[in-house]
Order: C-alpha cells, then structure tokens, then sequence
C-alpha cells in the first residue's frame, strides 16, 4: 500500500488587518483575480475570503473579525485570541497548508515516524477538529495538524513549515471548483511557486525538516541551503509542479524583511496562460505572475 503524500498543497495564508477583509478583497479583485467570499471561522475569531485556482489550490485572504483591544482583558475571548497562532504575525502571507485527510492514518503520527528516523527532530501535533460556517450557512469541518512550537530551529515554528487540512466534509464545499470560481480576469491557473527565506544559521536545519515533512529529497540543493522540492496539486490542471523555495536572504531588502518577519513565506509565485511577467503590488505580499 502506498504511503499517505504530504507534499499536496492546499492553500497559503495572507493576513490583513483586522476588520479590514473587504478591502483586501478589493485589491485583490483590482488586480484581476477572482475573489469568492468565504465565512467566520468555528472560533469566531477570524473570517476569510478565497481566491481558488484550476489546479485545486487557493489562497486564503484572512483577517481577524476584531482587534484585540476589543476584548476585555482577562476574558476567555481575549485568552482565545492572544492565543491564536496567527496572533502576533505581521500582515501578508503567514503560513502554508498541505491536504490533510480525515485521521486516518494521521498523518502527524506519518511524519513523527520520518522524523525519528532521519533524527530532524521534526514533531507535528495530534490532529484537531476545525471549522467555518459559509456565507450560505453551510458547515464546513476538517482536521488540522500543526508543527509543534518546541521543534523550531529559529523563531515561530509556524509559517516555516506547512500545516495539514483534511476534510471531514467535502473538498468541493470548502474549495470551490466550478468554472465561474476559478476563472480569473489576469489569466491566473494555479500556484507555481512559494518561496520560504530563512537565515543562514537556520537554513539547514530548517531544510532537513521540511524532507521529514514531504517525505521526499529536494530535486535540488546547493551549499548555501538554498533547496527545492517539487510539490504536488490537488488536481490535475497543471503539467509543471509546484515548487517549494527554500533560500537565504539575496538583498538588503530581503535580510530586513528577514529581521523584521523571521523565517517564512517570503514570495508567492502564480502560473498564468497569458505571458505577464509581471510582479503584483500589494500592500502586505509579494506575488509574481508568469507564463504557464
């Protein structure tokens, strides 16, 4: 029996401020993407919108529903959100998502296992029930398994290395398919590349991590822990994979990004069917968009 991929890519996070999710979703849309409403998360902290693409991987435009001056001190939903993973992360892209499944066979207990041998020191949390409630009033569950803090080689484990969904309810529910949805004005198809910086003294550990977690070598690496590995849709649009990025900082403006952010999703990249060649102007995120 073939063992469970973990090297499917699912979606990217980009953060923007709180309450501020409908401005995001506009200059999302002014620069010729497609942008589907999403909903309010199970814990009523977070909402979100979805820009999906034909190979079945999307980004997830994501806000808190309310600052966090909002909440009484020492009340529970201010201890829910002075928790939240995402809640001290600057603005832009934050984190990354893998395709889960529904816990069997758990997928955090698959990598656990790769990581002990190889001696990563990788460890991945139990699997935990999630949710959000559509727009539509449709409920939407999954299971999430997130890196534990405690494995990190530098600074907030999460955003370095992917965290898992698996759906409890139908992908399609939670990802919309149909043409209407991920059909773009800019000629955008799929995701491909994300790339991660890292610092120097980290770059190494942090590449032997990411091998426990996808399960297979790099396609490419080089001395300076610049490495690459090819990732897998959860469709079949696209003939070229996804690549995974992994490098040190190449210009002052990385290295400051990299001081003031820590490790992690630097740089979307977007595949298109039209030559643009273009690079997005956002006001939080890099993105680039190139020929197919």
């Amino acid at each position: 029996m073939a063992e469970t991929s973990t090297r499917i890519i699912d979606h990217i996070v980009h953060l923007s401020p709180s309450g501020q999710l409908a401005e995001e979703i506009k200059a999302w849309t002014d620069l010729g993407f497609n942008v589907i409403p999403g909903g309010t998360h199970a814990d009523g902290l977070t909402e979100n919108a979805l820009v999906a693409f034909h190979d079945g991987a999307y980004l997830e435009l994501i806000s808190f529903t309310h600052p966090i001056s909002d909440y009484p001190e020492g009340s529970p939903d201010r201890e829910k959100r002075e928790k939240h993973p995402w809640g001290t992360k600057h603005y832009g892209f934050i984190d990354f998502a893998f395709l889960g499944n529904s816990g069997d066979p758990s997928i955090a207990e698959l990598i656990n296992r790769r990581s002990g041998t190889d001696g990563s020191q990788v460890t991945y949390l139990r699997e935990v029930p999630g949710g959000r409630t559509r727009k539509d009033g449709e409920i939407l569950k999954w299971l999430i398994s997130a890196p534990s803090g405690s494995t990190s080689v530098d600074g907030d484990v999460r955003g370095q290395l992917p965290f898992f969904c698996g759906d409890l309810t139908p992908r399609h529910l939670r990802v919309p398919s149909n043409a209407r949805d991920v059909e773009h004005p800019n000629a955008s198809v799929g995701i491909i590349s994300i790339q991660l910086l890292a610092s120097p003294k980290s770059i190494h550990g942090l590449s032997k991590q990411l091998t426990s977690v996808l399960g297979v070598p790099p396609e490419s690496s080089s001395d300076n822990g610049e490495t690459k590995w090819p990732l897998e849709s959860p469709g079949n649009f696209s003939r070229k994979p996804t690549i995974l990025h992994l490098r040190p900082p190449a210009t002052d403006d990385e290295s400051k990004w990299l001081a003031e952010r820590g490790n992690g999703v630097y740089q979307v990249g977007i595949r298109a069917q039209h030559e643009t060649g273009q690079e997005v102007k956002l006001a939080h995120a890099r993105v680039t968009i190139s020929l197919e």
